[in-house]
């Protein structure tokens, strides 16, 4: 079963200089580690609601290196993908898959912490290069979730006050069929209305218990410039700061350049 967003990716070509920018947006940001094929190391902002942001980059250039995040570099990186937490993956995956939607996996993974301890979990992609479907990815922990995501309050209490991930805002060019492949996804049902949001008319929603996904076909503006240039996916991002419905586009901006170009909001 599909549980909500377990967490959203931000690459950007230097690591420790996203961690300096993260931390001027007042974020608390941990070190995390290399990951088990060697290409990237992380660091994660990790939140009370169990949500976290991956900060993510090459550990050496990405020259002779295939990684399905990297073609994003070449735009200055940003949100280039989110993750929706399964406890059973290889099910979520077969039951998908009869719904039209393929994935590739389950795929053993994992990394190690700067501590020495071993993360592994499982994960599953959808086809194609990232920008094509504007599909999320899914993971599925074998060590226990707290190895891999923080619980303890000296980490997941932010001086900007950020508690967690209210929503995403995924952009597509087809919302018919963006909604189609999320519902397949998540096993929910969309609402479909008017967006909250400027040169986005429709919108469809799917709400998990802590978090939704809203999806939407812009018509001008950054948002259609976003689409343009990097394909369907993840376009902004809203966090939380109390437990009240939170509307996306209402909130305080973080400034983008900290966050490596990122649209992102408190609410």
């Amino acid at each position: 079963m599909i549980h909500g967003i377990d967490h959203i990716v931000i690459i950007s070509a230097n690591l420790d200089d996203a961690i300096t920018n993260a931390r001027e947006a007042g974020f608390t940001v941990i070190p995390g580690g290399t990951h088990a094929d060697g290409a990237t190391h992380n660091a994660l902002i990790a939140f009370t609601d169990g949500a976290y942001i991956e900060l993510i980059a090459p550990t050496n250039g990405i020259e002779g290196k295939d990684h399905r995040w990297f073609p994003r570099l070449a735009s200055g990186g940003g949100l280039v993908d989110m993750c929706l937490f399964s406890d059973d993956l290889a099910t979520d995956v077969n039951r998908i898959g009869e719904k039209g939607c393929t994935y590739i996996g389950p795929v053993d993974n994992g990394r190690a912490r700067l501590d020495g301890v071993e993360l592994k979990w499982r994960g599953a992609f959808p086809g194609g290069a990232v920008g094509e479907s504007g599909q999320p990815f899914l993971i599925e922990d074998v060590t226990p979730r707290r190895l891999r995501v923080s619980d303890d309050p000296a980490q997941t209490t932010h001086a900007n006050g950020a508690t967690g991930i209210a929503g995403v805002t995924v952009l597509t060019s087809d919302l018919a069929a963006s909604t189609r492949d999320y519902e397949a996804i998540t096993g929910l049902t969309a609402q479909t209305m008017s967006s909250p949001l400027e040169d986005t008319p429709i919108a469809a929603f799917i709400t998990f218990a802590r978090s939704w996904i809203m999806l939407t076909r812009p018509t001008a503006g950054e948002a259609l410039h976003a689409l343009e240039r990097n394909g369907r996916g993840p376009y902004a991002v809203t966090l939380r700061t109390h437990d009240g419905p939170i509307t996306p586009g209402e909130g305080r901006k973080i400034p983008a350049e900290l966050m490596s170009g990122t649209v992102m909001e408190l609410d």
